[in-house]
């Protein structure tokens, strides 16, 4: 092993003591809400079911299932649980309390339309925010809430297997192949190569 490759090795096992906890507690909150008599622990019953209407909206239900079909709100209830500090709690709960009020009644009283086009200008709204500038608390909670439904989705079984392609043995490689026999443009759920 040469100086080089001994620096690349450290390095990547530096990133890994830090990153390792983490994300270890991210699939130990998700082995947590996929328990049978798994019930939320951090939101109370009227955030939950809020939680849960919103990722409906970034993920719903079409050919395959959506973000509720699998477990996606109780797997945001278990990372706010048990990863995030208690600053980021009280940063979601008071963004959730911000958007509630943002549609002029709450939330879950809004008809089916009216939740799809509130979620749809906050995220928009909060994705016009230039790098580094302040979203308005209803915006942020958008999308924190979209981006733990992505996350909870794609590591769920639903996810990782019938919307990613998904190859338990991965057979031979072929170099040149037309995109309908490579997955039809799905990306992969798993890499087969550990890339440092």
């Amino acid at each position: 092993m040469n100086r080089r490759e001994w620096l690349k090795s450290m390095s990547a096992l530096a990133v890994g003591v830090i990153a390792g906890p983490s994300l270890l507690a991210v699939f130990d909150a998700h082995a947590a809400s996929q328990k049978p008599d798994a019930k939320p622990q951090f939101f109370n019953p009227a955030q939950y079911s809020l939680v849960g209407a919103v990722s409906d909206i970034v993920i719903p239900r079409t050919d395959t299932p959506g973000a509720v079909d699998a477990g996606v709100p109780l797997f945001i209830d278990q990372m706010f649980k048990a990863v995030y500090s208690k600053d980021d709690q009280k940063r979601y709960l008071t963004a959730m309390a911000a958007f509630d009020k943002a549609g002029g009644k709450p939330f879950l009283q809004l008809d089916e339309a009216q939740r799809k086009a509130l979620v749809t200008r906050l995220h928009k709204e909060a994705l016009a925010v230039p790098k580094g500038g302040t979203l308005s608390p209803a915006a942020d909670f958008v999308l924190m809430s979209k981006k733990l439904t992505m996350l909870g989705f794609f590591l769920s079984q639903p996810g990782c297997t019938q919307v990613l392609q998904y190859a338990p043995v991965p057979g031979a490689w072929k170099g040149d192949i037309p995109l309908t026999e490579a997955g039809n443009g799905k990306a992969w759920a798993v890499e087969t190569v550990l890339r440092i």
